[in-house]
């Protein structure tokens, strides 16, 4: 009795086969071998995984904060962290002469990373409940990071990357997110740096205070 070989049944599963080899295979079959019956199921199932393999690609979500974490894991050794130092914080300021008590949605703070400043602007958004982050990272002075690649990326308390961008040629970045409390922000510019902001609460609510 006549068997096929593996070449002959992956071309029969995806119909690329010669028109006279596939009759032979079809009549062998109807003809009552088993264990050819067995293998063309076999065959048959390896194609159906295989063609469907393309639609087991991950979300791009999860793809990035895999990424997310194997860069943080794979630079732990490469240069320690720099703790920045507040510098300003506009809510500390006191209030213009005259002026009985206010509130804004919006607060500036700075911080100095041994000679790099860290310029930040959030705003509250109460009806979605998030905040809006610009920022801008410059060596003492004032002058630009450029070329330089810089990587911000905003942590959750518990280590999770929550947001993520790079900053443009002139330092500047932006990113908007949920509001949290304790929430900290990483600055890593390649090849020079890494800074670390101290968590902060942004907390609509209290979006107050650096602890």
């Amino acid at each position: 009795m006549k068997h096929f070989s593996e070449e002959v049944w992956t071309d029969f599963v995806r119909g690329v086969g010669r028109s006279e080899t596939s009759r032979e295979i079809e009549t062998h079959i109807a003809g009552g071998c088993l264990d050819c019956v067995t293998v063309c199921g076999m065959w048959t199932k390896v194609y159906s995984i295989a063609a469907n393999e393309p639609g087991f690609i991950p979300p791009d979500g999860v793809v990035r904060k895999v990424k997310l974490e194997f860069a943080a894991a794979q630079s732990a050794e490469s240069s320690p962290w720099t703790l920045a130092r507040l510098m300003f914080d506009s809510l500390s300021q006191p209030l213009a002469i005259g002026v009985r008590s206010g509130g804004s949605d919006s607060r500036q703070i700075m911080f100095d990373a041994e000679g790099t400043m860290v310029d930040l602007v959030l705003d509250t958004r109460p009806q979605s409940g998030t905040i809006s982050l610009v920022g801008q990272v410059v060596d003492k002075g004032g002058s630009n990071i450029a070329p330089r690649r810089v990587a911000v990326i905003l942590w959750t308390e518990n280590g999770q990357p929550l947001a993520e961008t790079s900053a443009n040629e002139f330092g500047e970045f932006q990113l908007e997110f949920a509001a949290q409390d304790r929430l900290r922000l990483s600055v890593e510019i390649a090849g020079y740096k890494r800074i670390r902001i101290p968590p902060m609460n942004l907390n609509p609510d209290a979006m107050n205070s650096i602890t």
